[in-house]
């Protein structure tokens, strides 16, 4: 905000410079900034934390004073420079350059035609003026302009696709995903009502409310302790629509009028109109953007002064300085700038934070934000400054099932419900509007389930992998002994799929399974330096499930692992028999080892590791009698029986297993393997139907 605030009266010395230039007369020049300074807009704005406001100010005021050099002393570099340095800061001054380069042009065109020419012909006119412009030094500030904002965005584009990856698409980077959403008008959202909004008729009149409001200062427009009433029965927009316009139209007049130093007072004043009729044809033009219309005041009441006398002008300015110390106090001591905002966080919201703040300095607090929020606007800031000194996490919507995971994970939980865990668990019983609640009590549950697990109450894993997972009372429980920070770091998938696909969400029945992902901050906790993680699981009886962990935003899994639920003890049966030798030498040897028994074909790899499961199997059988095949398979001769490794399949302790029924029919042959598919087989195998 220091910063923001010094670029404000940057942004006021730079146009006090700039006007004593134009007009000679400091005085002028002081009550022109001071006064046009007071506006609404400036003073809102002048200590906002972004760089699309004072920064942007401060460079379009930066290039106006180069501007005025280059006129008044024919110095072309120090315009050049500063024009590179504001492009730095923002895009805004553009709107600047464009009217300053196209009179200039203008101008140099005018000159060119008027000027006597041997033999006085069009075509030697159009020489002229084709020799003029190619010499002009605002073609040359132009094309500095673009170059140089050019070279900065692809210079942004090359860090973004370096930081990214060469995967991703250049349409995915934010700065061009953020020109299709403000520029092109790609964000249905951004413009959900962008057609009502920017009817020509509803934006010129909201686009003269703002010139309106910058050009009456705001110590003018409120008195203390809120605003003045406007007449009865109009409107307030009315009003200052009516200013806007009365201004724009006496500066556009006396600009008219003017002499010298015309063509940089125009450029000034139509920078905003500029900026916001080229914005209107893509988005939004939002409020923060208004502060570019001071250019109209500023030269509105340049022009005004300039024929008064110097005593009138010093009482003026004295009069200005006066105003604008008002309008700030003003501004600075009310946090209903904008009417219909909401008030400032009452002395209840305050004092209870003050009693939160004593007890959280150091802690991990874990603040509802998505309730508490609109007590305040929903301005994130006033947290941070309220609990200044804790390590905080906002909670911005409602997550189901949150909050005890949540005590696992912080010291503290903020609530505006005084009821959301017992009255045992407060830490403030005297707050009035916003609560906190000691989750040390609330680690009970999982330090139970830690219990059992570490005593063996829960028996063997489920599954073994990098965490063991526990199928029992309708939980899916993660557990890893000796859990490293990175160990929960990476989001969780967990996939189950039903008995009866039906059973899916409506969403969900195209995949096949339901998707159970996870972060370990919402439903794990350590003990001891163990982690474990609690998942309820679906009511419909399950199949099979899929569980590991992967990298988010590019999806590449750590690790994975898959069980079949509908006997377990099969697959460790069948491994056993494997490394036993029971079963004798595979029928077929391929990525998998492929065991024939009495009754069934069993898979087998060791090791084993994700990209052995990800492919899919097919397996064909073909009877010793061909009647034998169901009537849809008899035209291609043999029985399909293709399936997943998640389906059919155990990933565990290393090694993969995987048991596939024979048919209740004699086989002749088996095919079987793994394929991708559109690009083909990756491995297979043939063999007889009996051991």
């Amino acid at each position: 905000r220091m910063l923001m605030l010094a670029m404000f009266a940057g942004a006021a010395a730079l146009a006090y410079l700039s006007l004593r230039r134009i007009a000679g007369r400091r005085w002028i020049a002081l009550a022109a900034t001071l006064w046009a300074f007071s506006g609404y807009y400036v003073l809102y704005y002048s200590d906002a934390v972004s760089n699309e406001m004072m920064m942007d100010l401060f460079g379009i005021m930066l290039v106006f004073h180069g501007m005025t050099i280059l006129v008044q002393e024919g110095r072309f570099g120090q315009l050049l420079a500063k024009t590179c340095l504001a492009l730095l800061i923002g895009w805004h001054v553009y709107a600047l350059l464009f009217p300053f380069i196209v009179f200039g042009l203008g101008q140099e065109t005018i000159r060119a035609l008027r000027g006597n020419l041997p033999g006085n012909t069009v075509m030697a006119r159009i020489r002229s003026v084709a020799a003029a412009l190619l010499r002009s030094r605002y073609l040359r500030l132009g094309a500095v302009a673009l170059m140089f904002g050019l070279a900065l965005m692809s210079f942004n584009f090359a860090n973004e696709y370096a930081a990214l990856g060469s995967e991703t698409p250049l349409k995915e980077l934010p700065s061009v995903q953020s020109m299709l959403k403000r520029v092109a008008g790609q964000n249905p959202g951004f413009n959900a009502n962008k057609a009502e909004f920017l009817a020509w008729g509803t934006f010129l009149s909201e686009q003269f409310e703002r010139i309106g409001r910058m050009s009456l200062p705001y110590a003018l427009t409120v008195h203390w302790g809120g605003r003045l009433h406007e007449p009865p029965a109009v409107p307030p927009s009315l009003v200052y629509s009516a200013v806007g316009v009365a201004a724009t139209a006496a500066c556009l007049l006396g600009l008219l009028l003017l002499r010298r130093h015309r063509m940089l007072l125009a450029s000034l004043a139509l920078a905003g109109l500029f900026w916001g009729i080229g914005i209107r044809f893509s988005t939004a033009l939002h409020n923060f953007e208004s502060v570019f219309y001071v250019g109209i005041p500023l030269a509105l009441f340049m022009l005004l002064l300039m024929r008064q006398r110097r005593l009138v002008v010093a009482m003026l300015a004295v009069c200005a300085l006066a105003i604008f110390t008002l309008s700030s106090y003003q501004m600075g001591r009310t946090d209903a700038r904008i009417p219909g905002q909401l008030q400032e966080p009452s002395a209840t919201l305050m004092s209870d934070f003050q009693e939160i703040r004593g007890i959280t300095r150091d802690k991990t607090v874990y603040v509802r934000f998505y309730e508490i929020g609109p007590y305040m606007g929903n301005k994130e800031r006033i947290i941070w400054y309220y609990l200044a000194g804790s390590i905080i996490q906002l909670g911005e919507s409602p997550i189901p099932d949150c909050d005890p995971q949540c005590g696992q994970y912080y010291d503290f939980i903020i609530s505006s419900n005084r009821n959301l865990f017992p009255e045992t668990h407060l830490l403030t019983p005297s707050n009035r509007e916003v609560f906190l609640f000691d989750t040390a009590a609330i680690t009970a549950g999982y330090r139970e389930v830690y219990d059992a697990l570490t005593s063996g109450d829960y028996g063997a894993p489920t599954i073994q992998a990098e965490y063991d997972l526990f199928i029992t009372n309708g939980n899916a429980i993660y557990y890893k002994h000796g859990c490293r920070t990175a160990d929960t770091t990476h989001k969780f998938f967990l996939h189950t799929t039903p008995d009866d696909k039906n059973r899916l969400p409506e969403e969900r029945k195209e995949y096949g399974f339901d998707n159970l992902d996870f972060d370990f901050i919402w439903r794990g906790a350590t003990f001891n330096g163990n982690c474990i993680a609690i998942l309820p699981l679906p009511d419909y009886p399950i199949a099979s499930i899929r569980t590991g962990q992967y990298l988010s935003g590019i999806g590449q899994e750590i690790w994975s692992a898959a069980i079949s639920l509908k006997n377990p003890s099969e697959y460790n049966t069948a491994a056993t028999a494997i490394t036993k030798g029971d079963y004798g030498d595979p029928a077929a040897r391929g990525n998998f080892d492929v065991y024939l028994t009495e009754t069934t074909l069993v898979y087998y790899k060791d090791p084993c590791d994700v990209g052995d499961t990800g492919a899919r199997f097919f397996l064909h059988f073909i009877p010793q009698d061909e009647s034998d095949l169901p009537p849809e398979r008899q035209s291609v001769g043999f029985d399909n029986r293709d399936f997943s490794f998640t389906e059919r399949g155990v990933a565990t302790g290393g090694r993969c297993v995987a048991i596939a029924p024979l048919p209740d029919y004699p086989v002749a042959r088996v095919k079987t393997g793994q394929y991708v598919s559109g690009e083909g087989r990756i491995w297979a195998v043939e063999f007889g139907g009996s051991r």
